[in-house]
């Protein structure tokens, strides 16, 4: 989150723009911003909010702890299927048709994740420990790398009088380091618990 609050970027009159507020360098772009930064920029406050706080979860095997992860998992779905409704209800009617349908494949994208993730909480629910970890690291890592190619994409066309900070990179340096930490994490929890139940010897 030090990342999201710092300085991205800063407009030619000497405005900065920070993390949390990325969308509006969409306006100090030349030509069309690839569909995908364009998504990700309009999404970022929420998407790094739901990565956080599912970046928390995995490793989990108690019924306390399992309740603990699985409720932050529901909560992370609900605020995904509020990204995609709020989307949906910002389009203009008069919005121009390709960026109409943008917005409603970005609100498709965002409703699929949040699905997945209520999915993945029940399944935690239930004990599907390795299913669920493996989700929560692939999201990381996905995040990583979107945040990444986002990056490149809005480089690419950014108003030659501004350029992306070393914060604008600092997101993927979190997550795909914190997916590893995850999987790491997930395979050790793992271990500990085969020994646990293996047989004591005769």
């Amino acid at each position: 989150m030090v990342a999201a609050t710092a300085v991205w970027t800063t407009e030619p009159d000497g405005t900065s723009i920070h993390g949390l507020d990325i969308a509006y360098v969409r306006d100090h772009v030349h030509g069309a911003l690839h569909p995908v930064a364009h998504a990700y920029t309009m999404h970022f406050a929420g998407l790094v909010e739901v990565t956080l706080l599912l970046g928390l979860t995995p490793g989990v095997r108690g019924p306390r702890a399992r309740f603990v992860a699985g409720s932050v998992a529901v909560l992370t779905a609900a605020v995904l299927a509020l990204l995609a409704v709020n989307t949906l209800t910002e389009t203009s009617p008069y919005a121009d048709p390709s960026r109409a349908l943008l917005d409603r494949t970005a609100a498709a994208v965002l409703i699929a994740l949040a699905l997945a993730t209520l999915c993945a909480a029940v399944v935690l629910m239930r004990r599907g420990f390795v299913f669920y970890d493996g989700f929560v690291i692939a999201f990381l890592a996905g995040a990583g790398i979107l945040h990444v190619v986002s990056m490149f994409l809005l480089a690419a066309v950014l108003d030659p009088r501004m350029s992306l900070t070393v914060w604008a990179w600092a997101p993927a340096l979190c997550h795909l380091p914190a997916a590893g930490c995850a999987a790491a994490l997930a395979a050790g929890t793992a271990a500990d618990r085969r020994e646990a139940v293996r047989p004591l010897p005769a």
